[in-house]
């Protein structure tokens, strides 16, 4: 776990987030999947925006009161699976900002691809309204 703790990663720039009141979207322009963020999993995914270090997100969410490390541990490693983060040339060392008290950080990953989610009008194999 050494070098997983040291390694600054960023999110990846072809990686959009939009803020919801329940926590946040982020959308991979490149897989076209969509991930659907907690409010906690949002606060520790915008420590990625610039780069940070697994040791600092751990640092700042156990001073935020974030007694299950294992969660931060778990979400982290979920985006590096999704491959959501790169690596960063240094540890921007982020402040954490809550908006609401401390919850296990979490991410879901939307069942399909955007490009299967949308629907074209003129896509022929979908039958026309009557």
């Amino acid at each position: 776990m050494g070098d997983r703790l040291l390694q600054p990663q960023r999110l990846r720039p072809d990686v959009v987030a939009t803020v919801l009141d329940d926590g946040a979207l982020l959308l991979d322009l490149d897989s076209k999947y969509f991930y659907l963020l907690n409010p906690t999993g949002w606060a520790v995914a915008h420590l990625y925006e610039e780069g940070t270090t697994l040791d600092h997100a751990r640092a700042v969410c156990a001073a935020a009161g974030g007694d299950d490390l294992e969660s931060v541990d778990a979400f982290v490693d979920a985006l590096l699976a999704e491959q959501l983060l790169e690596p960063a040339d240094r540890d921007e060392a982020p402040g954490l900002e809550l908006a609401s008290e401390w919850v296990a950080p979490t991410v879901q990953k939307q069942a399909e691809p955007l490009q299967r989610v949308i629907v074209n009008a003129f896509d022929p194999t979908i039958p026309l309204a009557e």
